[in-house]
């Protein structure tokens, strides 16, 4: 690969458009006169890696007063990326667990009104946590000792070649799926008051049946417990290590054959559909058109695929990770 165009590509898309032509080439002079005539490729990455971070580079190029100058700016995103959407997602999680046991009334109107209160507690949240943040780095900026203000990023020029293969775990896949996680944990233990066929009446929507045996799901939810806590180990773990690993991408295989091994063995149960659905089915489907035995066939195919192309996928993208051993470059 061209180590020093992705090192360039990488600075530029951290400034504006209209600068990034004039950056570029300024950048591409400044790292040719520090090599020699015919480099290697080790004398090419020693030159990036002392270049720095590509984002504290790009926040030299920026123009302006700063609010939070260019040695911290960076680092202040990263801060602001990681912390607010963690936030947010723990209280919208904590919102819509407060809200399910108190569901009621016509099923559009009340969410309608759910989903705004939702939008006005997380803009809130998400201002007050830009603030504070910001805040807390504008003091640092300004009155932290001479020497202790700049904090350092951490920087290895090979992960420009695991930004262009494409197998980093980014912070949004890992932080969707420990949402999904949530979602289908408040789902589960309100199945009986979510997921049913309901009816139009005067008044909206109101459910006429639930699809799912609670107390049967209740009877099982260890077993649920034990899904969602490798789960979260999975998501977790993508979060902090960022990239694919053979070690990752055999849990990942665990992960799938338990997960897969649940949902199967609960489709194939008889206790799983509430008695009232099962009745409601009879008496409003005709014969043939509807078969459990045809949704269970279905259910078992997607899970036993779904199941398959991701281990494999973890796999694959684990092989084509790069093996290196981290070194460091001593500046003069």
């Amino acid at each position: 690969m061209n180590w020093i165009e992705a090192y360039i590509e990488e600075v530029v898309k951290h400034v504006p458009a209209n600068r990034r032509e004039t950056l570029a080439e300024s950048l591409r002079q400044d790292i040719e006169t520090k090599l020699s005539a015919d480099p290697t490729e080790v004398e090419v990455k020693r030159v990036l890696e002392e270049m720095g971070h590509p984002a504290v580079v790009a926040a030299h190029f920026k123009e302006g007063q700063y609010l939070i100058g260019p040695g911290m700016f960076p680092m202040y995103v990263s801060v602001v990326k990681l912390v607010v959407p963690i936030v947010m997602a723990v209280v919208f999680f904590g919102l819509v667990i407060a809200s399910i046991p108190t569901f009621s009334g016509p099923i559009l109107p009340t969410v309608g009104t759910f989903l705004a209160n939702v939008f006005d507690t997380l803009w809130d949240v998400g201002i007050q946590l830009v603030f504070w943040i910001t805040l807390i780095f504008f003091l640092v900026e300004r009155y932290a000792p001479q020497g202790t203000k700049t904090p350092v990023m951490k920087w290895d020029v090979n992960t420009l070649r695991e930004r262009e293969r494409g197998f980093r775990i980014s912070k949004w896949d890992a932080g969707f799926a420990l949402f999904w996680t949530a979602v289908w944990f408040g789902v589960y233990v309100n199945a009986e008051r979510l997921i049913g066929i309901y009816e139009s009446t005067g008044e909206g929507f109101a459910m006429v049946t639930p699809v799912f045996n609670q107390a049967f799901l209740f009877d099982v939810i260890w077993l649920f417990l034990l899904v969602v806590l490798l789960q979260v180990v999975l998501g977790v773990w993508k979060w902090i290590k960022g990239r694919w690993s053979y070690a990752l991408a055999s849990y990942n295989l665990i992960y799938n054959a338990a997960s897969a091994t649940f949902i199967i063995w609960m489709a194939s149960s008889s206790q799983l559909l509430d008695a009232r659905f099962v009745n409601w089915m009879e008496a409003n489907v005709p014969n043939g058109v509807f078969s459990f035995n045809w949704v269970f066939g279905l259910v078992v195919a997607i899970t036993i695929l779904a199941a398959v192309f991701d281990s494999i996928d973890g796999f694959r993208k684990a092989r084509k990770a790069p093996t290196y051993h981290k070194h460091h470059i001593a500046h003069t």
